[in-house]
């Protein structure tokens, strides 16, 4: 990415200007300095889908020459200051994905969109991401869930960073581990939190043995991180959902590309359980699962992660479906659906993930992880 030439950035939509545009698009080299912004046009994006930022399109007209210019963009800013911001900036979420822009997706080039402009203030989450359109690509719907031949494009998408970064996290030490303070903290108070809301809402869709279990399953948690930190360490995306997604629709488009990299340093399974577990449809989950996690598995293998067996993925697999419960419990008890579509979405997330973890018989590692 290019060096920017202002201090100054817009950190929500009413403050994007043309001559901050402008500048981006000559970073980049796709305006010369004889063309311009001469106009643009917002619109929000992403109603019942996002519950930590603002998107917005950003509809662009130019005078000059500019043929190779982009006729619109995605620009992502924080949250507004509230409920919603105070959790992102308790994970440090828009912090990791403004840094993976900076630093990492240039190296797997069309797994993300491409970024324009990648800027954030720490200490207060303030923050812009100018990201591709997608607009003539298909967005993934957590309520409807995916298909088996989906998941397979998504792994696809995954494993290239997951095999480049296995067992050299260290590179990528910006990113969060699994087991630090903040990551086990966060979960714990969040779902201690988060349960009883969970329960009230989406409660039907949780088997009466794992409302057994609360007290065991919240007493669990800092075990469940370090049980992630356990296997070999690489880079996760860290929010691996189908409304973070986007499917191509054949030609030049790229089969899927994945949004909101929250990204995190974890064992790869991670990925593969959010996935699986709590996004492919509960019918192909029981179909094609096993196919799935042995498809993974040869893809790493492919991509040259040696040591690591299939056993040794199924294992893993299991806690990491048991620990992404917590994903489920966290985004259904403490965040507000916003609206009938957000509503829908959580009620499937516990649907699919309480499912997972029943078929999966999983409850009983809890006495093991708590012993």
């Amino acid at each position: 990415m290019g060096p920017s030439t202002e201090q100054v950035y817009p950190a929500r939509p009413e403050a994007l200007t043309a001559p901050w545009l402008t500048a981006r698009l000559r970073d980049q080299g796709i305006l010369d300095n004889g063309a311009g912004v001469a106009w643009f046009e917002t619109a929000p994006i992403g109603a019942g889908s996002g519950f930590m930022g603002r998107l917005v399109r950003v509809t662009l007209g130019y005078d000059g020459d500019a043929p190779d210019a982009p006729r619109s963009l995605i620009a992502k800013f924080a949250a507004d200051p509230g409920h919603h911001r105070d959790i992102a900036m308790q994970f440090r979420l828009y912090e990791r994905e403004v840094t993976f822009y900076q630093k990492v997706a240039a190296s797997f080039s069309g797994a993300a969109p491409h970024c324009y402009a990648a800027e954030i203030d720490p200490a207060t989450g303030d923050s812009v991401l100018l990201l591709e359109d997608l607009d003539a690509y298909r967005t993934g719907d957590q309520a409807e869930g995916c298909s088996a031949g989906e998941a397979r494009m998504i792994i696809d998408l995954l494993a290239p960073m997951h095999a480049h970064y296995w067992g050299r996290s260290h590179e990528v030490g910006w990113a969060p581990p699994i087991d630090g303070e903040i990551q086990i903290g966060g979960t714990s108070a969040g779902c201690a939190m988060a349960w009883d809301p969970c329960a009230q809402r989406f409660g039907h869709r949780m088997a009466p043995e794992l409302h057994a279990q609360r007290d065991a399953f919240l007493a669990a948690i800092p075990a469940l991180h370090r049980r992630m930190a356990e296997p070999v360490q690489t880079l996760v995306h860290g929010d691996i959902r189908l409304d973070n997604l986007m499917f191509g629709a054949g030609g030049a488009h790229r089969p899927a590309v994945a949004l909101d990299w929250i990204v995190g340093r974890s064992a790869a399974v991670q990925d593969l359980a959010y996935l699986l577990s709590q996004n492919l449809r509960l019918d192909e989950r029981r179909a094609h699962e096993a196919e799935l996690v042995a498809y993974y598995h040869a893809r790493l293998t492919e991509l040259g992660v040696t040591g690591y067996t299939l056993d040794q993925l199924w294992t893993d697999y299991r806690y990491a479906v048991l620990f992404l419960f917590s994903y489920a419990v966290l985004i259904t008890g403490a965040l507000d659906p916003t609206n009938e579509r957000g509503a829908a979405m959580m009620e499937q997330l516990v649907h699919r993930a309480a499912s997972a973890v029943m078929d999966h018989d999983l409850l009983p590692l809890l006495r093991t992880l708590n012993s």
